[in-house]
C-alpha cells in the first residue's frame, strides 16, 4: 500500500501545547521600560510628608538634645529633675523616629515604590488621627492662637496624603 499524495492529507492546525487557562493574562499598564504615571497629587502629598518629616526629626532632635543637656547639669538638682530629663529624651528620639518615618514614606512615594503607598498610608491615617484628636482639642478648649491653625494645616496635609494615597494606585504601578 502506498503512502497518500500529501494533497489527499487532511491539513489540521497545529495543536496548541499550551493548556487552556481560566485567568486572562494580565493587562499591561506599563509598558516595559517605561514609568509608571505620576500623580501630581500624589507628589504633593510625597512632598508635604519630606518637609512634615524634615521638622518634625529636627524637633525631636532638639528635644533629645535639650533632655541630655537637662540630665547633665541636674547632677546636683533633685532625683525628680534627672528622671524628667530622661524621659525628654524618651520623648524626642520616639518624635524623631516617627518623622524618619515621614521621611522615608516621603521619598518611597517620589520613587513610585509599592511598598512607599502602604508606608505613607499608614503614616497618613495616624497623623491624620493625631493631628485631628489635637485640633478636636484645640476647638473643645476654646483655643483661638496659632497652635489651632497648625492643627488645621497638618489636618488638611494628612487628609491630602490619605486620600491621594487612597485613589492614586496608577502612580505605583510596578513595570
Amino acid at each position: 500500500m502506498t503512502a497518500p499524495s500529501p494533497a489527499q492529507t487532511p491539513t489540521t492546525p497545529p495543536a496548541d501545547p499550551s493548556p487552556p487557562s481560566a485567568w486572562p493574562p494580565p493587562a499591561a499598564t506599563v509598558a516595559p521600560g517605561s514609568r509608571p504615571a505620576t500623580s501630581l497629587v500624589v507628589v504633593g502629598a510625597a512632598i508635604f510628608l519630606l518637609v512634615a518629616g524634615g521638622l518634625v526629626s529636627l524637633i525631636g532632635a532638639m528635644f533629645g538634645v535639650l533632655g541630655g543637656l537637662v540630665a547633665g547639669v541636674a547632677a546636683e538638682a533633685p532625683e525628680w529633675v534627672g528622671a524628667a530629663a530622661g524621659g525628654v529624651v524618651v520623648i524626642g528620639l520616639l518624635v524623631t523616629v516617627w518623622g524618619i518615618l515621614q521621611l522615608v514614606a516621603g521619598a518611597a512615594m517620589l520613587a513610585h515604590r509599592p511598598w512607599g503607598r502602604r508606608l505613607g498610608l499608614g503614616v497618613g491615617v495616624a497623623g491624620l488621627a493625631f493631628t485631628g484628636l489635637s485640633l478636636a482639642n484645640g476647638l473643645a478648649a476654646g483655643v483661638a492662637d496659632s497652635s489651632l491653625g497648625l492643627s488645621l494645616v497638618l489636618v488638611a496635609g494628612y487628609g491630602l496624603t490619605v486620600l491621594a494615597l487612597a485613589a492614586g494606585g496608577e502612580h505605583f504601578r510596578r513595570t
